[in-house]
Formats: C-alpha cells, structure tokens, sequence
C-alpha cells in the first residue's frame, strides 16, 4: 500500500499541471453542491423567518356568506373591535370595508358642480383599530375620528393623494376632497405597503362605508396577535366576535411555521441536490476522461512494470489509488470553497449563515467517492495492458 501512495505521489509531482486541473473539476463540483444545499439550508431558515414575522401574526376574520344566499346586513356586531382585541395574544383589531367594491362611489379633488372625478382611488371604510392592526398610520393622533360614525374625515393614500393632486408634506387644515359630492376634511395619511395595501385609497369612517352599502356582508377584519399567536387567535376569534353564531365568521387560516419551513427546505434541498448531482457527474466524467489519457500516455510504463512482475490487480491499483488521492484533495478544497460560498451570499443577501457541519464534512467523501468511481474504467482498461504489446509500443 506504501508503495502505490509513493508511486501516485510521484505520478501527480511529474504531471502537476494535469493534477490540479482534476483536483479544481472535483472542487468545484463537490464545491457546488455543498454550497447549493448550504445556500438552500440559510435561504430555507430565512424564509421561515419572513414568513413568521410577516404572517403569523396576522389573522384576518370574513364573513361566511349564507347557505341560501340571503343577504344579512349586519354580521359584525357594533363592539366586534373590542370583543377582539379582549381575547389574549391580540394586540389590535379592525373592520374594513371597500364601498368601491358594492357601491358607486366617485371622489374628486373640488365640489364645484361638473367637478371630474378622479379614475382609480378606492373608497375604504376602516375603523381606527385596523388602521393599528395594519401597520398603516406612523401618527395615530386623528385615527379616533373614523370611529365616530358622523364624522366627515378622511386618510389618504400617497397615491390616490398624488392622483388628487392634495400635498400632504405639510399641514392637512382645510384640505378636502369630496366623495360622492360630499366633503370630507382630510387629516392624515396611510401607508401605502402592508396588509392594508391602501396606496390608492381614501379611508373614511368605517360606520359610513357600511351606511352607504346597507351591509357588512362583504366587511373583513384584521386581526394582529402577538408574536406566534397567530393560530390560537384563528382558533377562538369567531366565537370571541359572534358567540351566538360563529359560523358566520371563516377566520383565515394560519399554516403552521414548522410545516411551511420544512416544506420550503425540502423543495429548496432537491433542487440543489438536482443542481450539485449534475455537476458532481460532469466532474466524474471529467476525470475518467483525464485518466484515460493518462494510461494511454504511459503505456510504456505499464508494461515494464508488468514487466517486473507487477500484477494486473497492483496496476489497477495504481490507478484507483491516483483517482482517489485526486478526489479527495479536490472534495477537500470543495468543501473549504462551499463555505466561503454560503458566507459571501449569506453577507450579501442580509441573511444569517447556516453552515451544516455534516454537510461540510461530506466534501472529501464525496471527492473520494468521485474519484473512485471515475478510475474504475481507467483501472481496467490498464490492468488489461500486455506488457509485450506495451513495450513494443514504445
């Protein structure tokens, strides 16, 4: 055994250009598919992440409507804020209504007669709660009007307020815009991002919206919960609101953070191992290839060692050994070069780096196994060699 490591060590020092071509191929194909599943394994956990703090804390409760398709007028009870934000982990709640959506509405920037109404802004009826719930008020100070239900007041969104041509970089006092030929005193601005998604919206008192609809039937709340309390709100929040009849409320249902997280890395996993596999593959046939070149070049050599007595299974040897020294020292720089990947993308793209230990030790093996495998065929075909032909080849 002493001897095949000395005579490979010897073989790769005489040919060191060819040795470090095969051994970078095998590195950047074991390299390649420990850093896809690296990269797969940190994207993974941040998804998981994102998906936790943007939804499981947000439930969002509708209306069921009715199995004979009655209209029902008012589902929502008067107080269905309060009742929600009384159940434990919720930290705010709010009713919603888009009157665009089952009412003619038409807002426009002055109340003169044959004012033009402005194309594309929503009307929107919210209670101060969703507004909280939403995330879509930095000043809360004037959100309390839009629970008055005589209140004509309004909140815009940056783009319908640009649409208007209203400025809000300043003071509100005294703007107005006017809905439906009725004016309403503008006192604030709405985010345009979130679950709310208000950009193109004129927010109004939710108890007009409903007025004006004669219905709640097509109201939605939003529902926000502490941190992680999202399915055990989902769970009670319909017989919080309507204990007499929670049937009529479909609360949003809210997946499970491990289930989407394993689901996610699973997908994430086989399309690196697709990936790395492919590669790891080439790289296998790359150095066959090589190694074929190589019995062919030392023809002569194998013969006057065949010569000398070596058996044909000491010349397979040979070449095994060679395919796997090359391999492994190539998995080895792979797996140095996987990590690096996984950090320098993980830096790059804001995420924290998972660096899997099991995986970052599987480099060399794969090498190995790599190298292994693609001196099979070279081996044989050496082992083969009539040391009479090969000599006379020379």
């Amino acid at each position: 055994m002493r001897d095949l490591v000395d005579d490979v060590v010897v073989e790769l020092s005489v040919r060191k250009v060819r040795a470090l071509l095969v051994v970078g191929a095998v590195a950047l194909s074991t390299g390649a598919l420990i850093a896809s599943l690296g990269i797969a394994v940190t994207a993974a956990a941040q998804v998981g992440a994102d998906i936790a703090a943007a939804t499981l804390d947000v439930v969002e409760v509708r209306v069921e409507s009715l199995a004979d398709g009655a209209l029902d007028t008012s589902v929502f009870p008067d107080d269905a804020d309060d009742r929600a934000e009384a159940v434990d982990l919720v930290a705010s709640a709010g009713r919603r209504l888009d009157l665009s959506e089952v009412y003619p509405t038409a807002v426009a920037r002055s109340g003169h007669a044959g004012a033009v109404p402005t194309p594309g802004i929503l009307v929107v009826g919210a209670t101060s709660g969703y507004l909280d719930a939403a995330h879509a008020v930095d000043d809360e100070t004037y959100t309390f009007w839009l629970d008055r239900p005589t209140a004509q007041v309004a909140f815009l969104g940056p783009g319908a307020a640009r649409d208007l041509g209203v400025p809000l970089d300043g003071p509100t006092s005294g703007l107005r815009v006017w809905i439906n030929a009725v004016p309403y005193d503008i006192v604030g601005e709405v985010e345009p991002d979130g679950p709310a998604a208000l950009d193109q919206a004129v927010v109004i008192p939710y108890a007009q919206a409903v007025a004006s609809a004669r219905s709640d039937a097509d109201a939605r709340m939003l529902v926000r919960t502490l941190p992680g309390g999202g399915a055990q709100v989902a769970g009670v929040i319909a017989t919080a609101i309507r204990p007499d009849d929670p049937a009529r409320l479909e609360p949003s249902a809210v997946v499970s953070l491990s289930s989407l997280r394993n689901g996610v890395s699973t997908q994430l996993d086989r399309l690196a191992a697709w990936i790395g596999s492919i590669l790891l593959a080439l790289a296998v046939l790359l150095v066959a290839n090589s190694m074929i070149v190589s019995v062919a070049a030392r023809t002569s050599e194998i013969g006057l060692r065949r010569a000398l007595g070596s058996s044909p299974v000491t010349i397979a040897g040979l070449f095994v050994m060679e395919g796997a020294v090359v391999g492994g020292l190539g998995g080895l720089v792979g797996s140095g070069f996987a990590s690096s990947v996984v950090v320098v993308t993980s830096i790059l793209n804001g995420w924290d780096p998972v660096l899997d230990p099991l995986h970052m030790a599987s480099g060399p093996l794969l090498g190995l196994a790599a190298g292994v495998v693609a001196s099979v065929y070279p081996s044989v075909r050496a082992a083969r060699i009539s040391p009479a032909i090969a000599l006379r080849a020379d």
